[in-house]
């Protein structure tokens, strides 16, 4: 029996959520201020001293230095009294081995984690599966605390990783979604797979 693709994948988004467009033909300034354009007109909020444009620029500069032609990504904008980055949201379709399933994907996340190698320090870490319409859904959810060498103050950041498991296909779809805005979200997990949960796919015939 010959190993089954996905040929088509749609997502939901709520509003808020802008593509980050990874093609050549846009310099990253220039998609920066298209997104902060829409992003005022449809809030009223306004980018305080060019805050925001400059952080999409650099995550646009960043996500093409992946050199990642599968990739997909989309940025949240928080939009209060002035706009800024809430989340960066990025999937693709990923082959698979049989023995690749969820529980795989839960055991290799936690050995990230736990790895000596792994950059930051974990301080919250959870997985989970779900069902979903479109296969079975293995969650993680962790928060990272980042120091700089030499410097006392460091950050945090939040991420939620997720994989799409079609029964029967040899690929799934890989999400993330990270944050250094630990405001941006009341419930990450749970808002999060939401957006996952709306996913649809269409396998090979």
């Amino acid at each position: 029996m010959s190993a089954i693709g996905i040929s088509d994948l749609r997502v939901s988004v709520p509003d808020g959520f802008y593509p980050v467009r990874l093609d050549e033909d846009i310099e990253s300034e220039d998609w920066a201020r298209d997104v902060i354009a829409q992003a005022e007109a449809e809030s009223g909020a306004v980018d305080h001293e060019d805050s925001l444009r400059d952080e999409l620029y650099d995550l646009r500069i960043r996500l093409l230095a992946q050199l990642n032609p599968y990739l997909t990504a989309a940025v949240y904008v928080r939009r209060e009294q002035f706009l800024s980055l809430g989340a960066l949201m990025t999937f693709q379709v990923v082959e698979v081995e049989p023995e690749q399933d969820p529980a795989w994907f839960e055991r290799e996340a936690r050995a990230i984690a736990s790895s000596e190698d792994a950059e930051g320090h974990t301080i919250l870490f959870d997985t989970w599966q779900h069902p979903a319409p479109a296969g079975t859904l293995a969650g993680v959810h962790q928060v990272v605390e980042y120091l700089a060498p030499g410097v006392e103050d460091g950050w945090i950041e939040a991420r939620t990783v997720f994989g799409v498991f079609p029964p029967g296909s040899h690929e799934m779809v890989h999400f993330t979604f990270t944050t250094a805005d630990l405001a941006t979200f009341g419930d990450m997990p749970s808002e999060t797979e939401s957006i996952v949960a709306s996913l649809s796919i269409e396998l090979d015939a």
